[in-house]
């Protein structure tokens, strides 16, 4: 038996044509340590996916380094990527933030907004959206594959090191 912390880095192109290739091996690196049902499956699928299309899109470098902590009863996803940091639509509140004692209802377009809880000036959390916050097929934005990582996740977290220009996604996971 492994102990506890388990943690497996790995390093993903940023390549369209490999998604599919990508997230069938994180699964396959969380499977080698805890068996997972096929409901689960699908979350960590849909979320690796969302990772590493936001990754396509928006990093400066051709690998996305991903790290995968398993520590019972809890899975990490994290996403490590050199790049911008995140940005909303100009009338919402930006990085880095000063007030850290209040949820914010942040905006990447016209369409949608996410509500965030500041942590520290460069890093948030995704709050869950409301149950009466339909999303409907027609009004779907940009970045919504940070609004399905929001749905998937237990918890969902961003941060920004602008020393380094690195952004960061934590999502975990409850077991």
């Amino acid at each position: 038996m492994n102990t506890l912390p388990i943690k497996i880095d790995l390093e993903i192109p940023n390549d369209p044509e490999r998604i599919y290739e990508c997230t069938k091996s994180v699964l396959a690196s969380i499977q080698e340590h805890v068996a997972l049902d096929l409901r689960f499956q699908r979350r960590v699928k849909m979320i690796v996916i969302e990772l590493i299309t936001n990754s396509i899109k928006h990093a400066t470098e051709q690998i996305t380094h991903i790290q995968l902590t398993i520590d019972h009863p809890s899975l990490s996803i994290q996403k490590i990527e050199k790049g911008l940091k995140i940005e909303f639509s100009a009338a919402s509140p930006q990085l880095p933030f000063q007030d850290l004692n209040k949820t914010l209802n942040v905006s990447f377009s016209d369409v949608k907004t996410h509500n965030i809880q500041p942590i520290t000036e460069y890093m948030f959390q995704f709050l869950k959206p409301q149950q009466d916050d339909e999303l409907s097929i027609d009004h779907i934005p940009e970045h919504f594959g940070l609004y399905i990582i929001t749905m998937a996740s237990d918890s969902f977290t961003y941060q920004y090191d602008p020393e380094l220009g690195e952004s960061s996604f934590t999502v975990s996971l409850d077991l």
